[in-house]
């Protein structure tokens, strides 16, 4: 870093500094370049500058005067030494334009690890956020520290190898001076999280090919790399989507292009969608390419992704993993964008800006030769529409598919979630020492309390939502603003009627599976018990070590995972997601099925799929089942083209939000009104009123057209001229272009 404070010199650029506030639009302003450090700065460099009372972090976006008074202009405090390259510079603006948002969010999204934060303008301090137990102390020691209830459960909750201070406080449900008092004591230590290295395995720089042998390619995996590689080679940029059934070798082929990169000295990113996922496909990649691998996703410590950024930035890591924000990394050279599980909607973010990674890793490869590369054997229908050709995977690797049959629930008896065949099923598959896996995506242990009496449904104060049941810490839950309420004993409406908990989740199948199954061999994975990234592959690790067991989850456990002694798939409800006011809810569940169906039956036993529905005549399930993917798609199309929807059109969203009803509804109204004259009939649809979340209101617009570029312009337009407006009145105005979400 060097200090810009002696001596001002004539020279001025133009910044934007990183704050979040929507006030300022597109303002750039105007610095003076002192000439102490005159040569270091230019186009992305990063900055600490005055701002009003503090200093801040902001980029230079342009060079020479922007309209501000000389006069008026003050000198720059830091220069960080820090820079966005050029080409992510170049891809900001793409963004902002794309997704009609600001160019200060695009510049986050793009800038380094330690410029992101808000108003950031100093070196990060070490954070203590990991807690430990001192290895020196023996368990007499401990025991003779007379400890309180408290801090004995403070105390159990610490696993061996450490853990956030958040996480364990919550989890043993007492405040952080108890575990102060702790460390006082001397049985906890405080220091940093283990590093990404520890966090993923040890290093195998060097274990490439000799330790392990690469395996052989299938006749069709040995065909796909050929046509991927001629696609890498041809000039320009290309696209092409790799179709292949589960457990068809999709990685392998993604390590043959990354070897390719690799010989050529170019490099590559490949994306994956969901950080539980990220470990085991680092293990994949180092194995083979060692210390040329570097990790980046949200679940790491701001000095990890600081660490990576740099080993990316200096060219020591050729080959980035990560999650959706890994499309980000200043990787040199990038001719090669790999993205897994394309088909996710995890690569789309929802806060601003409201990015898709698949559009992103578009933009970036554009200007350059290079392939971008999309994975799945469940693709969306608008990447099945667009792709400029599709390379299939029709035949596992090893195993084969698995025998699907359906349960029909409406001739099941009440009270259990499995029904008397499932349960057979299940049984039998345990008897022979095997492995089965149990998916239903709902948290939880009920979906919603309801009143026996008048009907009345328990729902959150500051959300139109329902409360979701938690048998672990006894209280209802919001899922979407975190809010937790007691479970009263009647009903709060007509203060009569007995409470009954419906639409049972993954905390009640548990139970249920439990007195079936010996408590040790059930693995249960979803976001109510997970952490991160870390304890995910924990709890992965010890199924996959354990025979007979069950693994029991919500969708995470449908995809990417491979276990060869998986015989048996149940699908407790297939139903979750099939009347969602979304029109890609026959789609999603489709691939839901599809996915977690080819957990079974992945190596040399042949597999088996048992789906319980009150649905089974339903298009989508029928198709799923029957492995009828030609049919699926065939039939969505038609159904979108008749409809307007993606991939034949494209798409923006616009929601008012507010505290006061009547003017989320006005200005909703407003912009329909606005917008309607430049679309043809029916392409502006709404205003709509959605449910309230967090005690706002909210109303929506949705705008569909064939011309993308065009509507962008005109939504933009009319954005650009309300935005504030709206602000000034307490109306947020929220753009979403190409959305996935509707809620």
């Amino acid at each position: 870093m060097t200090p810009a404070s002696s001596g001002q010199g004539g020279r001025v650029v133009q910044v934007v500094p990183l704050l979040r506030l929507h006030h300022l639009g597109d303002r750039r302003f105007d610095y003076l370049v002192p000439h102490t450090c005159t040569d270091e700065i230019g186009l992305g460099s990063v900055l600490q500058v005055p701002f009003g009372a503090r200093t801040v972090t902001a980029v230079v976006v342009a060079e020479g005067p922007g309209g501000q008074s000389s006069s008026d202009l003050r000198p720059i405090i830091l220069a960080t030494g820090e820079k966005i390259p050029s080409d992510l510079m170049v891809l900001a603006d793409a963004l902002s334009r794309r997704y009609l948002a600001s160019h200060e969010s695009c510049l986050r999204l793009v800038a380094p690890p330690t410029a992101r934060r808000k108003g950031a303008a100093r070196t990060p301090a070490v954070r203590r956020s990991w807690v430990r137990v001192e290895a020196s102390l023996a368990a007499e020691e401990i025991a003779a520290a007379k400890l309180t209830a408290k801090q004995q459960a403070l105390l159990e909750c610490v696993p061996p190898e450490g853990g956030p201070i958040s996480v364990i406080c919550e989890k043993a449900g007492v405040g952080r001076s108890v575990l102060a008092r702790l460390v006082d004591k001397g049985i906890l230590t405080l220091g940093q999280p283990p590093s990404t290295r520890e966090s993923e395995g040890p290093s195998v720089a060097g274990k490439q090919l000799g330790d392990r042998q690469i395996p052989e390619l299938t006749i069709e995996q040995a065909e796909a790399v050929e046509a991927l590689l001629a696609a890498y080679a041809a000039p320009g940029p290309s696209e092409r989507l790799l179709w292949g059934v589960t457990g068809s070798g999709k990685t392998e082929v993604y390590l043959r292009l990354l070897a390719r990169a690799q010989e050529q000295g170019h490099g590559a990113i490949l994306l994956v969608p969901e950080i539980a996922l990220t470990p085991q496909m680092i293990g994949r990649v180092r194995e083979r390419f060692g210390e040329q691998v570097a990790t980046l996703h949200s679940g790491m410590s701001q000095g990890q992704r600081a660490l990576e950024y740099r080993r990316i930035g200096s060219g020591a890591a050729s080959i980035v993993v990560g999650a959706r924000s890994a499309v980000f990394a200043p990787v040199h050279r990038l001719r090669l964008v790999i993205i897994d599980e394309a088909h996710e909607t995890s690569y789309k973010q929802e806060e601003e800006p409201r990015y898709n990674a698949v559009t992103v890793a578009r933009l970036r490869l554009a200007p350059e030769e290079g392939l971008l590369l999309q994975g799945t054997a469940t693709p969306s229908v608008e990447s099945v529409r667009t792709s400029e050709e599709i390379v299939r995977l029709s035949q596992r690797a090893l195993g084969r598919e698995p025998r699907c049959e359906v349960v029909d629930m409406r001739s099941q008896g009440p009270g259990l979630l499995l029904a008397p065949y499932s349960r057979e099923a299940l049984a039998g598959t345990l008897r022979k020492g095997e492995q089965a896996v149990v998916l239903l995506n709902r948290r939880g242990f009920a979906g919603f309390v309801h009143c026996e009496s008048c009907g009345d449904v328990m729902m959150c104060a500051d959300c139109e939502l329902s409360l979701t049941y938690h048998s672990r810490t006894r209280r209802l839950v919001c899922h979407h603003c975190g809010r937790t309420y007691d479970e009263p004993t009647r009903c709060a409406s007509c203060g009569e009627g007995p409470l009954t908990r419906g639409s049972p989740g993954t905390e009640r199948l548990a139970r249920e599976l439990r007195s079936l199954v010996p408590g040790e061999r059930v693995f249960q994975m979803d976001s109510d018990v997970l952490t991160g990234g870390r304890q995910a592959r924990e709890i992965l690790d010890a199924f996959a070590e354990v025979r007979p067991s069950v693994l029991l989850g919500t969708q995470m456990i449908a995809k990417g995972h491979d276990f060869p002694d998986v015989t048996l798939v149940l699908v407790a409800d297939a139903d979750t997601g099939l009347y969602m006011p979304d029109f890609r809810a026959a789609e999603r569940t489709f691939q839901l099925l599809r996915q977690v169906a080819g957990r079974a039956g992945r190596a040399q036993r042949p597999g088996r799929v048992v789906v319980q529905t009150w649905n089974p005549d339903v298009p989508c399930i029928r198709m799923a089942l029957e492995q009828d993917e030609r049919g699926f798609y065939e039939e969505e199309m038609r159904t979108r083209a008749r409809l307007g929807y993606p991939p034949f059109a494209e798409m923006v969203r616009l929601v008012t939000i507010t505290a006061d009803h009547e003017r989320a509804r006005v200005a909703a109204g407003y912009l329909a009104e606005r917008l309607t004259p430049h679309f043809s009939s029916g392409s502006v649809w709404g205003p709509a009123r959605l449910p309230v979340m967090r005690g706002r209101s909210r109303w929506h617009v949705l705008i569909s057209d064939r011309d993308g570029e065009r509507m962008r312009a005109i939504v933009g337009q009319a954005v650009a001229q309300l935005s504030e407006p709206y602000r000034r009145r307490g109306t947020v105005l929220l753009v979403d272009v190409d959305p996935l979400s509707f809620g």
